[in-house]
């Protein structure tokens, strides 16, 4: 299984009841590193209402066949031997947009 950055993978975290979207957000460097057992993830959501300050809307280029949302206010530690079934990469403009407001409301 290789990793890359900005990629939505599935996985199951604690506290999430079944699996879920999510998009790597590590360098890769940390995907490819066999000793770094995590990664970083932004979880994905269907869209009910507006999108919040907080979400970057996400669309079919993503392979999301419903309106949906990456949630780039709060970051999960996603174990890599968890991960499964790639849906491939979120578009480069949408990468732009997630950079973007996770400066923003991470105040980086």
């Amino acid at each position: 299984m290789k990793l890359r950055p900005f990629e939505v993978w599935k996985c199951r975290p604690p506290g999430f009841e079944r699996d879920h979207w999510f998009v790597i957000i590590s360098n890769q460097e940390r995907c490819d590193e066999p000793r770094q057992l995590l990664v970083n993830g932004l979880a994905c959501f269907n869209l009910r209402g507006q999108p919040l300050k907080s979400e970057v809307r996400l669309n079919s280029a993503e392979g999301f066949p419903l309106p949906t949302v990456c949630q780039c206010d709060f970051i999960y530690a996603l174990e890599k031997s968890k991960l499964h079934s790639s849906q491939g990469p979120v578009s480069w403009e949408r990468q732009q947009a997630i950079k973007a407001k996770l400066k923003e409301v991470l105040r980086l």
